[in-house]
């Protein structure tokens, strides 16, 4: 048993390696090639460059994931649909409050995102990277949109999905958030990473539905991102928000938990 068990963890752990591998990889490469090409700039067109750096190291960030997990695509894209067609089994399906569960789901997930980004940073968000105005669309496409797809389609898509072959849902979603948050560099980011990477396999585990994990993914980047770029985290840093925050993710945790014991952890 123990020997199976390490062969699902090695048969999830193999493409988390392919992708992280080939990330730093890319990264690498394009960030040398952009230096080198500011290096021979002028300084006056050093100067006018710069304004594009922003977004170039924003697309070398898309480039590099995109990149990255072209050879996982048809795996993820067989382990997503596999999922899909047992949606309807899924344990959201048997409740009766099913469209009120998911309705919640996305306020208490952001509640929590954004609670997490108070508590761990020391000023701003612990999450996000700070996007001048002018490079904002760019990082919402590669940070709200791209990434999160990439991502979910790595983590839970693909790890998450090879872990629960082996495992039981709290041990796969457990494993798979270790693996989310040591891809991120900073210890705070890996923290953030790491619970909202059990809040998304969790969901994608209730709801066998990929589009639920990427959807909230991107919704909480976005609204992290906005906040950031418009300036308004020394707003809610205070006791009040604080507990606001904390409160919204409770009231609707708390709720989910209440509905998942009634059925005795039955996921």
């Amino acid at each position: 048993m123990k020997r199976e068990r390490l062969e699902y963890l090695w048969d999830a752990v193999r493409p988390y390696l392919v992708y992280n591998i080939l990330f730093i990889a890319i990264r690498a490469v394009l960030s040398g090639i952009l230096e080198s090409l500011f290096f021979t700039l002028s300084q006056e067109e050093a100067a006018v460059s710069l304004l594009w750096s922003e977004v170039s190291e924003i697309a070398i960030v898309g480039i590099a994931s995109a990149g990255s997990a072209i050879p996982l695509m048809r795996s993820g894209q067989q382990a997503i649909l596999i999922l899909r067609r047992r949606s309807e089994q899924a344990w959201i399906t048997k409740r009766k409050d099913s469209r009120l569960l998911m309705a919640i789901l996305p306020i208490g997930t952001l509640s929590l995102s954004v609670l997490l980004n108070l508590l761990l940073a020391d000023s701003g968000s612990a999450s996000a990277v700070p996007v001048s105005a002018a490079a904002m669309p760019a990082a919402a496409a590669v940070y709200g949109l791209l990434t999160p797809f990439i991502e979910e389609l790595v983590y839970r898509g693909i790890v998450w999905y090879r872990l629960r072959k082996g495992f039981s849902p709290l041990q796969a979603a457990l494993l798979s958030s270790i693996l989310f948050g040591a891809a991120h560099a900073q210890i705070r980011q890996g923290i953030y990473a790491f619970i909202m990477g059990l809040i998304f396999a969790l969901s994608y585990e209730l709801t066998r539905r990929f589009e639920v994990p990427f959807l909230l993914h991107c919704t909480c980047n976005l609204t992290v991102l906005a906040v950031s770029s418009a300036g308004f985290w020394e707003l809610f840093q205070t006791p009040a928000w604080t507990v606001f925050f904390l409160t919204a993710s409770l009231a609707v945790f708390v709720y989910w938990g209440m509905r998942i014991a009634q059925t005795k952890y039955r996921l």
